[in-house]
């Protein structure tokens, strides 16, 4: 037979499978069990495991080696002994040089071991021993005269009527709920067991009749009863050291949520402060929350976790719950924090930013109220945080703590709020351990114990590490249900709007950074050229190329990096390593995306970009998830020919492995996807609010009989949130490119837009201007700049056209050469042949509200080639040079 790949040669004679268990378990331990024989550790996890459950035992015998090694390293002590002279019996251990109380631990029984803790560890471990109980049976081991006494006791105690009274099973089943009120027992309970709390078992012990799981008030009531029962002193005969710590634990605990729970009379006037009403759903989370004072809300993105909070917030606070309020989030999310809280709230909400002084006086200065940090600074302003004291926590994208050994994870774990809000869309991204650590600051017993979740839910190969599956899922989700909340999109689809539009923010890695603001000082300089004269078209186009420079490095290092990333990773596996290397977090993002989506909700997904580029590297970064569950993605852009767009358009429809298709906005145009898809996801905002309509138009139209839902991917630190904002706001960004107030267009002004350009960039303009230097000294700057930059277009003129031109459909030309110089040659020559083609324009609105413009052939056709040669030498321009 086999164990964990461990092959046995087998005799004629049969040999028992436990036996040799024993002995692969004896070989484990080897002399890691020191003054305690092997065979005494490996016959207590054989006793606690069951025989079917190998790669538990295995996962035991190592969590009894670890808490042996932490005994003998923290040089735990022996502070009493059992008062009646027996070996056996009630010891005080703690750690050497410690000043703190003392845990009482029960000794009673060294072969087998059998022992009692009321130290934290026992309580959740499940193993029946911890690092205190051992450490007294190793002292009882290393001392031969002590040993002989206590197997002695031990024996004699086997046959003591006298062990009576409460005490409890410390081993949660493997499956099911296992509740610890449950495991309960009094022994002996046909004599003095307190009456109504027991029924008797056919041993004649004592079990709880009812733990009332789901009903605090009488919990409480079972739990008090049990505490007034038997003796008062921990470790005491007759009352189990750990059954006692638990009660008291759990007293407090129901307590606690007792008095903090927000009853329906409390809930009428709270939720009208909302300026916007919740959606059913979403009422029931909020008031999920308020009856258990905490909860991890894990609903599927685009549901509206960060309204459910913010509504949380407004509740406790109008009910007088909560006078302080804290919001953790990461850096990028912030903002939308503050946006969000502005539409749903009229409660004062800050943001706290700044340096350490100023940071600090906010936090004195708020007496009352709610604040907005972010994860970094509450690893800096943990002490501050504490004496603020705040009594609602919202830990927003809580897969932040999902390492539970991390300085983040153990700075958010230190805070000790009343009410406590863990929101993520995406509980457990890789493995259970990740979801155990996150779910530990709602509720601390939920996944214990955590050493053996592995073992208990991942499916693994023969004799190899390799996770092939998971199992006893069930057993996961009862264990959850007292503590997390997850609707999944299909649950409450009959709720939701006809479209919702969800913000992703995307935090910039510190080199896209500095690749962006490094375009910050140049670009200030053409804006604060134009607010005092009118920028020369070549400056004009320079301003582009930049501000598309910035949006390229926005998406990635990836994108703006291609020629030379793109080679390197084609062929590799897009794991974490790979993708955090590439400086672009939008690619995780989506990663992240596309698990729910597709593989979680079983949806198919339009995912947009303006760049072909963007669209490659999104694909690969989802293409192993795809390849797992043997899905299929296809591209609908300009460079694929018309049967290879047709016939991708027909397999999206009809085939249910075609799940993705990646589409360009030129590609888009007059596609019809009402049909196929539900969800777009926008890997960038384009400039123009048309174009963005234009994108979810292609799902979102007549014949789309279900919600969609619209994601879109911002960077926050740079350009793209400023024009997001912009977009949000329907304002069309290259509006500006028409004065509506002229007879005439303004191209070499551009003023509507450059005034928005200049909004943007006020922070560097202003930075500009303190450097000093006259409007001539810098309009000389930046036309060597440019005189430079020309020269090094010219010599890659054609290369740069042919790999910055995302839009075209190369079917339909025959030469690159040929297509940019009749470009060039249709474009008009002069500013004043420029007024006079768009004098020809005329616009309409139709009834249904729709803008028609119209224009004759000539002047169409030549505007056409403008508005093309433009775009061709700004992505020309936008490519970096060598």
């Amino acid at each position: 037979m086999s164990l964990a790949g461990i092959e046995f040669e087998t005799e004629d004679e049969p040999t028992d499978p436990e036996s040799e268990a024993l002995g692969v378990l004896v070989g484990r331990i080897g002399r890691k069990g020191g003054a305690i024989p092997a065979e005494a550790l490996a016959r207590h996890v054989m006793s606690i495991v069951p025989a079917d459950e190998w790669p538990v035992r295995v996962e035991a015998v190592d969590a009894l080696l670890r808490r042996l090694e932490s005994a003998r390293k923290d040089e735990l002590r022996i502070d009493a002994r059992p008062a009646d002279g027996r070996t056996l019996g009630r010891y005080a251990t703690r750690r050497k040089g410690s000043n703190s109380r003392p845990y009482h631990t029960v000794a009673s029984g060294v072969d087998p071991i059998v022992g009692r803790c009321d130290c934290p560890d026992f309580l959740k471990n499940s193993l029946g021993v911890c690092k205190h109980v051992l450490a007294v049976v190793e002292h009882l081991y290393s001392r031969p005269r002590l040993l002989a006494r206590a197997i002695k006791e031990q024996a004699e105690t086997a046959t003591d009527a006298d062990v009576e009274g409460l005490t409890w099973d410390p081993i949660r089943p493997l499956v099911g709920f296992g509740d610890w009120l449950e495991r309960v027992v009094w022994r002996g309970a046909g004599k003095d067991a307190p009456r109504g709390l027991f029924k008797v078992d056919a041993q004649g012990d004592g079990l709880v009749k009812n733990a009332f799981r789901d009903a605090p008030e009488k919990r409480l009531a079972v739990v008090e009863s049990l505490l007034a029962v038997g003796p008062k002193t921990p470790g005491d005969r007759g009352l189990d050291p750990a059954v006692h710590a638990l009660l008291a634990q759990e007293q407090a605990r129901l307590t606690r949520i007792i008095r903090g729970v927000v009853g329906p009379s409390n809930l009428k006037n709270t939720f009208k402060g909302l300026s916007r009403p919740l959606y059913p759903y979403q009422r029931e989370g909020v008031n999920r929350f308020l009856r258990t004072t905490r909860l991890l809300l894990a609903d599927d993105m685009g549901l509206g976790k960060t309204a459910q909070a913010i509504a949380c917030c407004n509740v406790l606070w109008r009910a007088g719950r909560a006078k302080r309020g804290l919001i953790i989030a990461p850096a990028a999310l912030k903002p939308q924090w503050a946006r969000e809280w502005a539409q749903f709230s009229d409660l004062l909400v800050q943001v706290v930013d700044g340096p350490p002084a100023e940071r600090q006086r906010i936090y004195e200065r708020c007496n009352e109220g709610f604040l907005i940090i972010n994860y970094e600074q509450l690893l800096r302003d943990l002490e501050m945080v504490r004496g603020w004291a705040p009594d609602l926590v919202v830990l927003d994208e809580a897969q932040r703590i999902k390492n539970w050994a991390t300085k983040t994870a153990l700075s958010v774990k230190g805070l000790n709020p009343r009410y406590r809000l863990v929101l993520t869309g995406t509980p457990m991204e890789n493995r259970v351990e990740e979801l155990a650590s996150v779910v530990e600051w709602v509720d601390d017993m939920a996944l214990e114990p955590k050493w053996r979740l592995p073992a208990v839910h991942a499916v693994r190969a023969d004799g190899r590490k390799e996770v092939v599956g998971v199992r006893n899922l069930d057993t996961l989700r009862e264990r959850l249900a007292p503590c997390m909340l997850r609707r999944v999109r299909q649950e409450v689809l009959d709720q939701l709007p006809p479209r919702t539009d969800v913000r992703v923010p995307i935090e910039m890695t510190e080199e896209q950074m500095e690749e962006h603001d490094a375009l910050n000082q140049p670009i200030a300089q053409l804006v604060r050229i134009s607010m005092i004269r009118p920028l020369k078209q070549h400056e004009f186009l320079r301003l582009m190329s930049l501000l598309t420079t910035q949006r390229i490095i926005s998406n990635g290092l990836a994108q703006l990096r291609f020629e030379d990333v793109w080679p390197s990773i084609r062929r590799r596996s897009p794991d974490d390593g790979v993708l955090k290397s590439l400086s672009a977090p939008k690619l995780i993002e989506l990663r992240q995306l596309i698990r729910q989506l597709v593989l979680d909700q079983g949806r198919k997904v339009v995912v947009f970009s303006q760049w072909r580029r963007m669209l490659h590297l999104a694909h690969w970064a989802v293409s192993d998830l795809l390849a797992e569950e043997n899905l299929r993605a296809g591209f609908f852009t300009g460079a694929e020919n018309p049967r290879r767009r047709t016939q991708n358009i027909v397999e999206f429809h009809d085939d249910p492995t075609f799940r993705i298709l990646f589409a360009s906005d030129a590609g888009g145009v007059g596609l019809n996807l009402q049909r196929a898809a539900n969800s777009v996801v926008n890997l960038e905002l384009p400039w123009n609010p048309a174009v963005l309509e234009q994108r979810i138009g292609r799902i979102y139209r007549i014949g789309q009989n279900l919600p969609i839902d619209v994601y879109n991917l911002i960077a926050e630190q740079g350009i793209e949130s400023r024009i997001a904002d912009l977009v949000g706001s329907k304002q069309a960004f290259f509006k500006g490119l028409f004065d509506g107030q002229s007879d005439s267009i303004q191209f070499e002004n551009a003023g509507s837009f450059l005034s928005r350009v200049q909004k943007l960039y006020e922070d560097s303009i202003a930075e500009a201007a303190r450097g000093g230097g006259g409007v001539d000294d810098e309009t000389e700057t930046v036309e060597l700049a440019d005189a430079a930059l020309d020269d090094a277009v010219a010599d890659r003129f054609d290369e740069l056209i042919e790999a910055g031109d995302e839009s075209r459909d190369p079917v339909a030309v025959v030469s690159e050469t040929t297509v940019i110089e009749e470009r060039r040659a249709a474009m008009p020559a002069s500013d004043g042949e420029v007024r006079r083609l768009f004098s020809q324009l005329s616009v309409r609105r139709e009834p249904n509200g729709n803008l028609v413009i119209e224009a004759p052939a000539e002047a169409a056709d030549t505007l056409g080639a403008l508005f093309e040669g433009m775009a061709a030498m700004l992505r020309a321009s936008a490519r970096p040079t060598e």
